[in-house]
Parts: structure tokens; sequence; C-alpha cells
């Protein structure tokens, strides 16, 4: 066969093109996704800034990335803003990650489409507000201690960085700029729901932070979220009751979780749900882009279809 037959046999082969951080790549066993790809005779290309530096490179018709706030992936994000929108799809597309990257404007896109969950209360701490003004704030949102504190940005890992307020004298501990939102009695226990296209969700269940109202000490707590909500987490705040279940609604999560996907225009996505102890509310209380679908063991496969689906490839 000669040289130019196989090239053109390759340029009709789909070309899928990747950006992930070494740490994610490997926390998700991406070589099983690649490997996937090359058994069904998919291309695949990582993408760095000498590829696509290149003249004349061949445009993937779909691209999977987990972008950081850092020089090489603002530069990507420019390179692929280049790319001829109808021949190429972004998974996912940087507008609809940008809702979420602010984690009051996050906060605030998901309160304004409540229906099935709730938002626990939140305020936005900026840089110029000070103690007496917060507590105005509060006050005037109805936001009772203890508070969760939390970084503005909802990206990078300092995005994980938490703490827990328990009284006015300990508003000082915070860290400005930051979203302060009500904490709210959830027995402990968390689930995640990992999105991975439409209709496709995976709840894990996870250990979460104890009922804090009757919390002996009232020094504030700094945490990173980790600590409180990996599978393997052990931390002084988790729940230490076995005896404590809690029975979820499958349809309504898998409702709620299809309403804030549509919000944010997500295919790759994570949503944090507890169910308040006291009212029953399921509360959505954190969103994420590309999560680390921990628990979600055929990843690799899933993902896979998503991309022959998006090619319309079968």
């Amino acid at each position: 066969m000669s040289q130019s037959l196989l090239q053109s046999q390759r340029q009709q082969q789909p070309l899928i093109g990747y950006y992930l951080p070494r740490k994610k790549f490997s926390k998700l066993r991406f070589d099983q996704f690649l490997l996937r790809c090359k058994h069904f005779h998919i291309d695949t290309i990582e993408l760095n800034y000498g590829y696509l530096a290149q003249s004349n490179i061949r445009i993937p018709q779909l691209i999977i990335h987990k972008l950081e706030d850092d020089a090489l992936s603002r530069v990507l994000i420019e390179k692929l803003r280049l790319l001829p929108k109808l021949s190429t799809i972004i998974l996912d597309e940087f507008s609809s990650i940008s809702r979420l990257l602010n984690r009051f404007e996050q906060y605030s896109l998901l309160n304004s489409n409540q229906n099935l969950y709730v938002v626990p209360p939140f305020i936005y701490v900026s840089n110029d507000d000070n103690k007496l003004m917060i507590e105005k704030m509060l006050i005037n949102d109805r936001i009772s201690f203890p508070i969760m504190c939390k970084p503005i940005q909802a990206h990078g890992d300092k995005s994980h960085d938490m703490k827990i307020i328990f009284d006015v004298q300990h508003l000082n501990d915070i860290d400005k700029p930051c979203v302060l939102q009500q904490f709210i009695d959830h027995d402990g226990i968390l689930f995640k729901v990992f999105a991975i296209g439409q209709k496709n969700y995976h709840i894990v269940q996870r250990n979460s932070i104890r009922n804090l109202h009757a919390y002996p000490s009232r020094e504030t707590i700094s945490f990173h979220s980790s600590e409180v909500s990996s599978s393997q987490a052990d931390h002084i705040l988790l729940s230490i009751d076995p005896s404590i279940t809690i029975t979820f609604n499958h349809e309504i999560v898998n409702k709620i979780s299809q309403t804030v996907q549509n919000l944010f225009e997500l295919n790759l996505v994570g949503i944090d749900i507890i169910v308040d102890r006291n009212t029953g509310d399921y509360a959505v209380i954190d969103v994420n882009y590309f999560p680390g679908y921990e628990g979600v063991t055929d990843f690799s496969t899933q993902l896979f279809d998503l991309c022959q689906h998006l090619l319309h490839i079968s």
C-alpha cells in the first residue's frame, strides 16, 4: 500500500485531542481510554504548545481537556479558541465552564433555578468588607452559625481550602475574598453525582462533616475538602456514628442532576448533594467540571461511549 494511500486513510479516521495534567491523567487511568480509541481506530494526540504551534496541523474533531490556571493552559485556551467552531467539539466548552469557576456566580446561578433542590444561603465577602459589614450581611440574609468559608475561586487546588466559623468572634479568621455559606446538618453523609454525558449519572455515597449543632469547640476549623469527602477521608470533622443511614430518592437525585447539568451545559460534571436532616430538603452545595470520578469503575469505557456519540460513530 502506498504512503499516500495510508495517509489518506489516516486522515479519514477521527482524531481526538486531549490535554490533562499528569496527576489527572494518572488518576483517571486515561491510558485505558487511549487504548480503547486505538482498538476502534480512532487517532489521539496530546495537545501541547509545540503541536498547536505547527503549521498545517491536523485539527481534532473532538478535544477533551482539564485546563488549569497556569501559563501553559492559558496559551492552550487561546489556541483552542481559534479552531474552527464547526469542525471541533470541545469537551467541555470554555463558556460553559466559566459559569462555575467563580463560586459566588455558581451559587447565584444555582439559586436562580431552585425547584427540586435548595442552595444553602450564602453571601459574597470582598477584600473591602470589614467584620461589622460581614456581620450585618449575615443577619440580613438570615445566615446563622456555624458557617462555611469557601474561596471565591472554584477551581485549582486552593479552591478546596475551607474553614468552618462557629461565631461572630472568629469572623476575622476568614480569608477574603470568599463565600460564606450556611452550614446544614446532614448526618455526615454526602452524595457525589458524577455525570458522563446526558442522563448518565453515577451516585457515590461518601462520609462528610458531622452534625455541628452540638459541636463542643468554637475554634475555627480549617481543612481541605478532600479530607472530609474522599473515599480515604479521615478527619476529626467526619461523622463517627456508623448507625446513621440516609435513604434518598434516586429519581429525585437524577432529576436534580439533569437540571444542574443543563443549567451549566456541561457533559463532564460532578454535583455534591446533601440532605438537610431537619427539613429533608435536597441541597446542592458544589458543582465541579471534569471531576475525579472516584468510585466510577468503568469511566474510560463510558467516556469513550460519550465521544462516539458526540462524533456520531457507531
